[in-house]
């Protein structure tokens, strides 16, 4: 189980009765409250954080709840996360995430990553993204998720533009 550290929660948007929807033809519509992000390789490469991620998550924030999940292994979590809308949960395990992502509603949760550890939190989540970044991807973690993308701008313009998730998953 996470150590329950949430450092820094910033609801610049999202709020309770938050969600985005997304109709895809001929499968489900699917409802999504919150995204859990890896940090380590997902969001950043060695330390610092990738172009267009901070506009891309305050606009995603607008409608969902975002959480930040780390081992904070480069101890850049608190700087990296300062000006980005989200909340910052320190973990230990993989399991941790999962964990989280249960607590949350697997179901209604996008989860995104990159690593070994996201393996459990890409398998739990209603919507699992796998993410081959500067840093790569474990294979665990594309074999856990539903979709795999290049880089986390594609995953989260995905989740911003329902007609691009709408083609990825359709039937």
């Amino acid at each position: 189980m996470h150590d329950g550290r949430t450092r820094k929660v910033d609801n610049a948007g999202g709020g309770p009765n938050a969600m985005r929807t997304y109709n895809v033809p001929g499968g489900p519509t699917i409802e999504i409250d919150h995204v859990v992000l890896d940090l380590n390789g997902t969001l950043s490469d060695r330390g610092e954080l990738i172009e267009g991620v901070a506009d891309r998550l305050t606009a995603l924030a607008h409608d969902v709840e975002l959480h930040l999940v780390t081992a904070d292994t480069l101890g850049t979590a608190d700087r990296l996360a300062a000006e980005l809308p989200v909340s910052v949960v320190t973990i230990s395990r993989g399991s941790d995430k999962a964990d989280l992502v249960g607590g949350l509603g697997a179901g209604r949760t996008v989860a995104i990553g990159n690593g070994r550890n996201d393996e459990p939190m890409l398998r739990m989540a209603g919507l699992g993204i796998a993410v081959i970044g500067p840093e790569g991807a474990a294979g665990a973690a594309v074999l856990a998720a539903d979709i795999v993308c290049r880089s986390i701008g594609d995953a989260l313009d995905l989740l911003l533009d329902e007609r691009t998730l709408a083609s990825t998953l359709r039937p």
